[in-house]
């Protein structure tokens, strides 16, 4: 019996070090990003200022061979016509062009959509990003019988993409 108090003990600290570890995984992951996912979008609401979102971003989509279209500063545009109090705001558009085009040499409406595009706002120290989900175009133009298994597949490649990157960046980035 006079073994049984150190291995009951033993026994508690393995115990408390689990609860520990779980504590803290559980307070890491309440403070990340959470990513809002609609049939329409991708959302995420990040502790960051804009420019190093729109860089790990950047970053994140070229990695995956999507090229960068354009950067808009619409805040900055909007001060130039007299506007100066819009938050920071700007726009990323970017697209895929060979898997883009899966999908336009059979439906051109998909040019509606593209190139692709996220929005960034940043409000009191957070950014908000957005992007409108290639899997909600794919819903619109699945009603045209011209639309290709490849172009269905690269709205769901899109799509997929988009959602791991927006992961990838609420973890802080690559």
């Amino acid at each position: 019996m006079r073994y049984m108090k150190p291995l009951r003990s033993l026994g508690s600290s393995v115990l408390f070090s689990i609860v520990l570890v779980v504590v803290w995984v559980a307070s890491a992951q309440a403070g990340s990003p959470k990513l809002t996912i609609t049939n329409v979008k991708y959302e995420l609401i990040l502790d960051e200022k804009l420019p190093a979102v729109r860089d790990m971003l950047i970053g994140a989509l070229e990695a995956r061979n999507y090229a960068i279209i354009n950067q808009l500063n619409v805040q900055e545009g909007l001060k130039a016509r007299g506007i100066n109090d819009a938050p920071a705001l700007q726009l990323i558009e970017f697209c895929n062009l060979t898997k883009a085009y899966t999908i336009t040499r059979h439906v051109p409406d998909f040019e509606m959509f593209a190139p692709c595009r996220i929005a960034l706002i940043e409000k009191e120290g957070k950014t908000v990003v957005m992007v409108l989900r290639p899997a909600f175009v794919l819903q619109v133009l699945a009603v045209d019988p011209r639309l290709s298994a490849e172009g269905k597949e690269s709205l769901e490649i899109f799509d997929r993409d988009l959602r791991e990157i927006f992961n990838e960046v609420a973890s802080g980035g690559l």
